[in-house]
């Protein structure tokens, strides 16, 4: 029995469930934010053996059949309408969030990747060190919210330097959302840097690029693909400006010693699935970009049928290995 963490809109793991039916493999899919509006969960420590059952209008699962876990895209409790009271309200969120946390850490199974990991995994600043560590190249980068810094750092590269965020990538104000995606810096853009003291900024020497690479590992298997990003004006400081499908993509052999890098990488992390940025610079150099412990693959395979990424993370949650 196959668990998977995740919420209504999510359509990859829509994807995968379509293969899971296929194959007549057994899953119970949670979204969050039905619990516990609509879910009801039972928790039990007694003589130190702690048992229980998840109870959806569907199916009931015991703890004891959780097999392996798919911790994918849970989001926050949503509670019943009939609720208006808005500090009532926040402290069912407040009091669902806390009980789904510790009843993650204390499901003894294969987890796919395992939350905590999976926190400490997006903090870019130790990414960069473990990608580091491992032996990948990984470009010049500055995080500050001291000017005087910034400026120097920004001059030290002739404001050949990009912005990007530290984990916020969307801002909501009121009903209208909104991206920030990896901005050029240049010399039009020196009279802003003071603004830097009001949050820290990551600035990084810009990487010059001849394609980008997204590498998938799932488990000790490796999926590369080439996205050529500067084929279109939009997408050639930040591909994810542009519709996946909308730039050119194939499947990329990289370097033997490359993938072996992405596995030990996603290994020290402690996760076991790890969505990977390169860019392949002009001189045929695969720089680091990040690491996201839980990105997006679904449209990759969707195009490239010969990918087969929900196959094998069907076959890692199946298999523990």
């Amino acid at each position: 029995m196959i668990l998977i963490i995740t919420n209504r809109q999510d359509q990859t793991a829509d994807f995968l469930i379509v293969e899971l039916k296929r194959r007549k493999i057994d899953y119970f899919r949670f979204n969050t934010e039905d619990f516990p509006k609509s879910i009801s969960i039972h928790w039990l420590i007694r003589d130190g053996v702690i048992s229980g059952f998840i109870n959806s209008p569907k199916l009931k699962l015991n703890f004891e059949d959780i097999t392996s876990i798919w911790y994918r895209r849970p989001i926050r409790a949503i509670p019943d309408s009939e609720i208006l009271d808005p500090e009532t309200r926040n402290f069912i969120i407040e009091e669902s969030g806390a009980f789904l946390e510790g009843l993650w850490k204390t499901l003894k199974c294969f987890w796919v990747s395992n939350p905590d990991s999976i926190r400490i995994a997006e903090n870019k600043m130790f990414q960069l060190q473990v990608a580091s560590d491992v032996g990948f190249i990984t470009w010049p980068t500055l995080i500050t919210n001291d000017p005087i810094s910034a400026r120097n750092f920004c001059t030290d590269f002739q404001f050949d330097v990009v912005y990007k965020t530290l984990k916020k990538g969307k801002l909501l104000r009121g009903d209208e959302q909104s991206f920030i995606f990896t901005n050029r810096v240049g010399n039009d853009k020196a009279d802003k840097l003071d603004n830097i003291k009001f949050a820290p900024t990551l600035l990084q020497k810009y990487i010059h690029k001849n394609k980008e690479l997204r590498i998938t590992v799932v488990g000790n298997k490796v999926f590369t693909i080439e996205i050529d990003s500067q084929s279109t004006q939009s997408a050639i400081h930040d591909w994810r400006r542009v519709m996946n499908g909308n730039l050119p993509h194939k499947i990329f052999n990289p370097p033997v010693e490359v993938e072996k890098k992405c596995v030990q990488l996603v290994r020290n992390l402690g996760l076991q699935f790890g969505a990977i940025d390169l860019i392949l610079t002009p001189d045929n150099e695969c720089v680091f970009v990040e690491i996201n412990p839980n990105g997006q693959w679904a449209w990759i395979q969707q195009l490239l049928p010969d990918i087969l990424i929900r196959e094998s993370l069907i076959n890692l949650l199946l298999n523990q290995e």
